[in-house]
């Protein structure tokens, strides 16, 4: 046996095959198939044969979690696409119960391409209990009458490697919180000052606040007139540090504002690579356990595949750091593609800012969760859908108020109120605008919970009121879907 290395005779020419490994996805969900573990890069002279893989499930703490164990192939491209079509897609070759902690395939594969891509995923039990370690070792690859001992890679901003787990909580809940920008967007008068209490009902916080360069570099958003971008954006971050605490809800670092940016910055292999590289840096250096992208958006078929592009990548160079991917996203306008999301660890749907009576309607809202179910054939766990906490004018997207100035202008709206008159600046009255009110919230997220879909996303949390008060969005919210942990699983002692 040769470790990590065989030398091979194809045609009268030497030609060394290599076999490398990466963990590149670490967000598992009970009851949901097909969930890919582990990308295979196998390097090599085309014609070469490859007759068997080995694989032991490692640390994972119960084999009886893995239902079933299945290899694909995605050709030369370094994206896991199951459901896309063409070249973009991840094709099965073979699927193997576990027994006794390891399994093997028998593919027969024939090597096309000097370079091809191999896929382990996992179908996982409905039982599976949360925090649980999912994990996988490749072994050995066999190939003729010789074998290769794969070399295990990770990403080269991961310090350390964390173990890919099982999602922890019943549902997804998901605010955007934009430190600062509150009294500068949708004239809200006040934000909503987070406390610890906060973070022990929510799972995820988005902290939005970062952008990208053309050149493939990160940068800061605009943070207000006057303003030190650096100053506000590290100050926020460690305040809300400070109040998770202890608590089991993750920070995701968010990136947005930057359609022209990031169009060219994915246009071409070299810059897109370094944009992986300089996220993934940027994100596991300050301590964020996920990335979201809000393009905001891609406009052509080839920018979508580009998009696609990129976050394989980028998974390349999150390999080993469980970080998980998602994106905010219309469903109904600049429609992302079955590439795109194939690859995510969970999509936010933009159910607002319809033009018409309603903005965000509860038909908007079902209509998009089943959308991403029936068209994208998205598992029913990675669909988070958008609720709004601000308004809209009727029949515009300009002018738009946070709830919180709402309630300044109608203390005493009733629940079920969905509409009101807005106020001009010498206080007469101004058009109609349009929002969720609490009765509204609550009654999407019984039916999202009743049809058990992944969660729900806010569009903006600074914008509610205290948290305290009786007519507070995120404490209806909070009524019906709660930070509850599923399963017995272990404590994420990495949080």
């Amino acid at each position: 046996m040769l470790t990590g290395v065989l030398l091979a005779v194809v045609a009268g020419i030497s030609q060394a095959l290599t076999v490398e490994t990466r963990q590149t996805h670490g967000v598992f969900y009970a009851g949901t198939n097909r969930q890919a573990i582990m990308q295979i890069k196998v390097c090599g002279e085309p014609g070469e044969q490859i007759r068997a893989l080995e694989f032991s499930t490692a640390k994972t703490k119960n084999s009886s979690d893995i239902k079933l164990a299945r290899l694909y192939s995605s050709g030369c491209n370094n994206a896991f696409a199951p459901q896309a079509t063409g070249t973009n897609r991840a094709v099965e070759l073979a699927k193997t119960k576990v027994s006794d902690d390891t399994f093997i395939f028998n593919p027969k594969i024939t090597l096309e391409h000097p370079t091809t891509y191999l896929w382990l995923a996992y179908d996982i039990s409905p039982r599976a209990g949360g925090n649980n370690i999912i994990d996988a070792v490749c072994s050995v690859v066999k190939t003729g009458n010789n074998e290769v001992t794969p070399e295990r890679k990770k990403g080269d901003a991961v310090v350390k490697e964390r173990a890919a787990r099982v999602y922890p909580f019943t549902h997804r809940i998901v605010p955007y919180y934009r430190p600062r920008w509150v009294k500068g967007w949708g004239n809200a008068r006040e934000a909503v000052h987070l406390t610890a209490e906060h973070f022990r009902s929510f799972t995820d916080i988005v902290h939005f606040a970062y952008s990208v360069g053309a050149d493939g570099s990160v940068q800061l958003q605009w943070v207000g007139e006057g303003a030190d971008p650096v100053e506000v954006v590290d100050d926020a971050l460690k305040e809300l540090k400070r109040l998770k605490g202890k608590s089991a809800s993750r920070l995701i670092a968010g990136f947005g504002h930057m359609d022209e940016a990031m169009t060219a910055a994915v246009a071409t292999p070299d810059t897109r690579r370094q944009l992986a590289r300089n996220m993934a840096e940027w994100v596991l250096s300050r301590g964020y356990r996920g990335v979201d992208i809000d393009w905001e958006y891609p406009d052509t078929p080839d920018q979508w595949q580009n998009f696609g592009a990129f976050l394989a990548d980028l998974r390349e160079e999150l390999a080993g750091s469980a970080t998980s991917v998602s994106i905010a996203a219309s469903v109904t306008y600049k429609i992302p593609t079955v590439y795109v999301t194939d690859q995510l660890d969970f999509l936010m749907t933009m159910s607002y800012d319809d033009l018409g009576d309603e903005h965000s309607s509860m038909w908007r809202f079902q209509n998009d969760a089943n959308k991403c179910l029936n068209d994208f054939r998205m598992p029913k766990a990675r669909i988070v859908a958008g609720l709004p906490f601000y308004s809209n004018e009727k029949g515009k997207l300009t002018v738009q108020y946070g709830y919180s100035q709402i309630r300044s202008w109608y203390p005493n709206l009733p629940p079920t109120a969905n509409h009101f008159i807005a106020k001009n600046e010498d206080g007469s009255n101004g058009p109609q605008h349009s929002f969720n009110g609490p009765a509204l919230i609550k009654e999407k997220c019984s039916w999202l919970r009743k049809n058990r879909f992944g969660g729900v996303m806010i569009w903006a949390y600074d914008t509610d009121i205290a948290l305290s008060h009786r007519a507070s969005l995120a404490r209806a919210l909070y009524s019906v879907l709660k930070q509850k942990k599923r399963g017995s699983g272990q404590r994420d002692r990495e949080n």
